[in-house]
């Protein structure tokens, strides 16, 4: 569904900055296999993230601590590579049969980092 998935793929980033910080990833969060309604709700989550990302970055790098003022490359991954635009392309393009299964999926991604959160 998704060619460029290796192009938006961010764990290995998110694994880069957490080995600067001292830490490592660690699986907290069961995910069955995901339909294609499943796979765009769950990207609308994890694409959108990089809107955000865009304000964490400039707190972050202006840390005064270098072990977290180095930890960026999940906050920058994909800068100026127009990855939500062409999701949102993705999104508009789809032939959705179920909505609420797109809507159910974004809502369990949210709530997957929700619970990271509070483990952290």
């Amino acid at each position: 569904m998704f060619p460029d998935w290796p192009e938006r793929s961010r764990s290995a980033a998110i694994s880069a900055d957490l080995r600067r910080l001292g830490s490592a990833a660690q699986s907290t969060v069961s995910v069955p296999p995901l339909t294609s309604g499943g796979m765009l709700g769950t990207l609308y989550v994890l694409e959108g993230s990089r809107l955000g990302a865009k304000f964490l970055l400039k707190e972050v790098a202006d840390a005064a601590d270098p072990h977290i003022s180095q930890a960026t490359r999940y906050l920058s991954h994909g800068a100026g590579k127009r990855l939500w635009q062409s999701f949102l392309s993705k999104l508009e393009s789809e032939e959705v049969s179920d909505e609420d299964e797109v809507i159910e999926a974004a809502r369990a991604a949210f709530a997957a980092f929700e619970r990271a959160a509070d483990r952290a």
